[in-house]
């Protein structure tokens, strides 16, 4: 009986051998085919990935630029850029809950030969992760995607392109507030471009703002017509306003030192 008892024991150590070794083969076999497929990203994607990290580079200098701290100002910046689009966004503040942002921007990736002739090339979608504050900024570049639908943000007007259309029309025009205003409609601007015309000792005044920094200043006389673009510290928050009156007063075209 006890012979019995150990051949039986024999046995079912070596059935439980075998299972273990078969599991263990499977999860083998499962590991080299992960390997296989977790291949080397190709050079179109290197080389998207790189394209797309330029723009998030770029984007960064712009919020530093603007001096942006609240998530609604991050992601209204980073919708006005062109070839990113923002999928999420947390936080509030960056001093105080940090903001992240993640973005799927559009690279331009190639492929070239050995001899450095073009393959092929396309563009590819490339995500990135920004963490901004509380304490410190951090990225995480070329993350998988989210299948999330894109933030709708709306585009800001742009006053690209007309500063050499106002001469002609306006000089035209000359020093009648009518006239101008005439001719600004001709010009077919973007409605959301603000306009403001004064008239001040025959002369007209003219301030086109499409946003906070974009902003025309334009004077009107009898002999000429003058534009200026205000830089932007003279219109940071608290500086000089895009308004009518700057054209006429003693700062129009006036530089900071």
């Amino acid at each position: 009986m006890r012979r019995r008892t150990q051949w039986m024991v024999y046995a079912a150590t070596a059935v439980l051998g075998v299972g273990a070794l078969g599991v263990a083969t499977v999860a083998a076999k499962r590991y080299i085919q992960h390997a296989v497929l977790a291949e080397p990203p190709t050079e179109l994607h290197v080389t998207a990935a790189s394209d797309a990290s330029k723009k998030v580079d770029a984007l960064l200098q712009q919020f530093a630029y603007d001096h942006l701290y609240k998530a609604d100002d991050y992601v209204h910046t980073a919708g006005q850029q062109p070839g990113i689009a923002v999928l999420s966004v947390t936080g509030q503040t960056h001093w105080q809950s940090g903001v992240t942002l993640v973005l799927k921007v559009t690279g331009h990736g190639t492929e070239r030969g050995a001899d450095g002739s073009l393959i092929t090339e396309r563009d590819a979608p490339i995500c990135f992760r920004l963490q901004l504050g509380p304490e410190t900024d951090d990225r995480d570049n070329d993350i998988t995607c989210p299948p999330t639908t894109p933030l709708q943000i709306t585009k800001d007007p742009s006053l690209d392109g007309v500063d050499n259309r106002l001469p002609p029309a306006l000089r035209a025009a000359g020093p009648h507030e009518p006239a101008v205003r005439a001719a600004l409609a001709a010009l077919h601007l973007d409605p959301a471009i603000h306009q403001d015309v004064i008239t001040q000792n025959n002369r007209v005044g003219v301030a086109l703002r499409a946003t906070q920094y974009d902003c025309i200043i334009i004077r009107i006389t009898t002999k000429d017509v003058q534009l200026w673009r205000p830089s932007h510290t003279q219109l940071s928050p608290g500086e000089l306003p895009c308004s009518a009156g700057l054209a006429l007063g003693p700062e129009f075209k006036t530089y900071p030192h």
